[in-house]
């Protein structure tokens, strides 16, 4: 049966199709724009090998948003820049929440992805995921987010499993002087940031930063506006030259801030539900110390980290320290072969307490993850075709070893051609909520019924196998196409099983249990363009489709975990045009469509971003941004009937650097 096609779709084609034309019709001269695209397809990536690669040359399905991306795009956290890659999908749960998907299972707490931030694991082992609303730093001093869609385990160990999320910031020389933004609108109501950044004793250089902001609640069409959050922070990071070519660098961050949330609580005496809102704290901070040893043909790092952080939600409250250490050393055999090995070790320990129906047993635990993992690149016809294999071992408390190989095959018949494959195994290891929790939720206000959740001791790894292929050229010197294509299959993915229902001091329990009873598989196809269509105008374009399908396994009492897959939309789409116009004028638009969300309750829709930046002297930048422009609020994330919609947008930016 042919598929409507619907009329963002139909508008989109015709677009694309009108900027191709405009570029194969413009006069064929050489221009800077040329050397912008040869420059980003040399564009250095580590995620894929732990070693700097041409991100053309790399057997991947790897996007990089870069510094100037996150600029023009009038970003303001790194959820909104993520927006930039295709087959990311993210969408706003609410005024501080966001929910992240890559390649399906988009969650709030985007549980088969692995995020980084300078080697620094972002992944929270208590709920198997990553609170977005934390993870901040100045966007000004990121110097890159490279995001690879489809498995990273071989190197990153568990829960790479969809994606992963690396974010690279800049070397504290390229951030000397002084910045400053600040600004405000409707919805950004007020924000500041400043950094100062300078040398040591011309042995080293180093930055400090701050940054506050305070964000407006969303729309609330039956309920007060409850969500809006205010966050400040600040970091510093120095880099040393060492004697040779050794280098270390130290760095750190440190936040607070309060934000909104509005949760029904249950309660063993009536009422047994009661709404509770309030301003929930979130505080933390970190250190990361890297140091690398240049040697004859090989080289050594080291990077160590603590991360401590405190969450106190209505109905929970947990304090986690984090130390890890990681090994890793590269050398040469020959002119052709390239090994990358490594060792790891990583310590966990949470403490939480919650309200009397909310708790995990024992409530104290600490976790210990030693790790190994070895990577060989071999080329095998000149500097044409290199083959790429590899695995990591891995070892925690829950499941024991688990080992993630994988095999990438890249050809390149020409400078302007690669094609790629690859196989890999990932898997997503047990968290503390399915072995620990113990959870019951009153179903009546009035009523003794409840539902008790209960971890499950035997429940195991959810495991994937990935298969890939993609396909990268640039057909001239101001355009540039690049497709990439996956298969996944899943198994022992989480279900909830119910058991027999009991009476418990004069309450009706209907527990659940977590199991693996869920099992899977996913294809879609993710395509993108750049074209520069002359040396101030350039438009870029991507879509994306995803088809996923869960099944219970025989057996199973689970008859709501297979509509997540109406979680994350079967289309997205996304194109952007970009000005540099006289009088030092940046105008940057961008639309983006996105399909329907089922479980979630959201009809498609498409929105507009702009941004608009004047550079009135060479210190200084004025600019205004638009987000949301089509529609005055729409739901974007939610399962209600009336989801939290998120707002029109407009907010003004002065930016100083001296």
């Amino acid at each position: 049966m042919p598929t409507r096609r619907r009329p963002s779709e139909i508008g989109l084609g015709l677009g694309l199709a009108l900027a191709l034309a405009a570029f194969l019709g413009a006069e064929d001269q050489r221009d800077l724009t040329a050397i912008s695209l040869e420059e980003l397809a040399q564009t250095k990536v580590t995620t894929v090998s732990k070693t700097e690669e041409p991100r053309f040359r790399t057997p991947a399905a790897v996007y990089v948003v870069t510094a100037e991306d996150i600029r023009r795009s009038g970003a303001t956290s790194i959820p909104e820049a993520l927006r930039l890659a295709p087959g990311v999908h993210v969408a706003r749960i609410n005024a501080n929440q966001w929910a992240v998907g890559i390649r399906g299972f988009t969650s709030r707490l985007a549980r088969s992805q692995l995020a980084l931030m300078d080697g620094r694991s972002l992944y929270t082992p208590l709920f198997a995921g990553t609170y977005w609303e934390t993870q901040d730093t100045l966007l000004e001093d990121v110097e890159r987010i490279e995001i690879e869609r489809g498995p990273g385990g071989t190197l990153w160990g568990a829960n790479a499993v969809n994606g992963i999320v690396n974010i690279v910031t800049k070397d504290a020389k390229d951030t000397q002087g002084w910045f400053l933004s600040a600004g405000g609108g409707n919805e950004e109501r007020a924000f500041l940031r400043a950094r100062y950044g300078g040398t040591i004793a011309g042995k080293g250089s180093y930055r400090v930063y701050g940054k506050y902001f305070r964000r407006d609640a969303a729309f609330h069409a039956t309920t007060d506006a409850y969500d809006a959050w205010h966050m400040a922070q600040g970091g510093f990071r120095t880099d040393w030259k060492l004697p040779g070519d050794d280098r270390l660098t130290v760095q750190g961050d440190a936040y607070s801030g309060r934000a909104g949330e509005r949760t029904t609580l249950s309660f063993y005496e009536r009422p047994f539900l009661r709404t509770a809102e309030r301003q929930a704290p979130l505080s933390g901070g970190n250190v990361t110390a890297r140091w690398a040893h240049v040697m004859n043909g090989s080289a050594l790092t080291v990077n160590a980290y603590y991360d401590r952080t405190n969450r106190a939600e209505p109905s929970f409250q947990e304090a986690r320290d984090t130390f890890e250490l990681d090994l890793q050393h590269q050398f040469g055999l020959g002119q052709s072969q390239r090994v990358v090995w490594g060792l790891g070790y990583r310590l966990s320990d949470g403490r939480g307490q919650g309200i009397e129906t909310v708790a995990f047993i024992p409530p104290d635990r600490t976790d210990h993850i030693f790790s190994a993992f070895v990577h060989d690149d071999v080329d095998l016809v000149n500097d044409r075709l290199r083959l790429s294999v590899g695995t990591k071992l891995e070892r925690n408390r829950y499941t024991g070893f688990e080992l993630q190989p994988s095999a990438r095959l890249i050809w390149a018949p020409g400078p302007r051609h690669a094609v790629w494959t690859a196989a890999s195994r990932a898997v997503r290891t047990p968290s503390r909520l399915e072995r620990d929790l113990l959870l019951t939720a009153a179903l009546s206000p009035t009523a003794p019924l409840f539902a008790r959740v209960i971890g499950n001791e035997g429940f195991t790894s959810e495991k994937t196998w990935a298969y890939e292929a993609g396909y990268r050229i640039q057909p001239a010197d101001r355009l540039s196409l690049e497709a990439a294509a996956f298969h996944n299959r899943y198994r022992d993915l989480t279900s909830l099983e119910q058991d027999r229902s009991f009476v418990e001091s004069g309450r009706q329990i209907l527990p659940f249990r977590f199991a693996n009873m869920l099992r899977g598989r996913s294809s879609g196809v993710e395509v993108t363009s750049l074209a520069h269509l002359s040396t101030r105008w350039w438009i870029s374009a991507e879509y994306s489709y995803l088809s996923l399908h869960l099944e219970t396994r025989p057996g199973s009492t689970d008859t709501s975990s297979v509509a997540s897959v109406g979680s994350s939309p079967r289309h997205m789409a996304r194109a952007q045009s970009s000005w540099n116009l006289p009088g030092h004028v940046d105008l940057d638009v961008g639309f983006r469509w996105v399909d329907r969300l089922h479980s979630q309750k959201v009809p498609a829709y498409s929105e507009l971003d702009a941004r608009a930046g004047w550079q009135v002297v060479s210190r200084l930048e004025l600019a205004v941004v638009g987000q949301n422009l089509l529609h005055k609020h729409h739901p974007e994330f939610g399962g209600s009937p009336e989801p939290t919609e998120i707002e029109r947008s407009v907010y003004g930016e002065a930016r100083w650097r001296w």
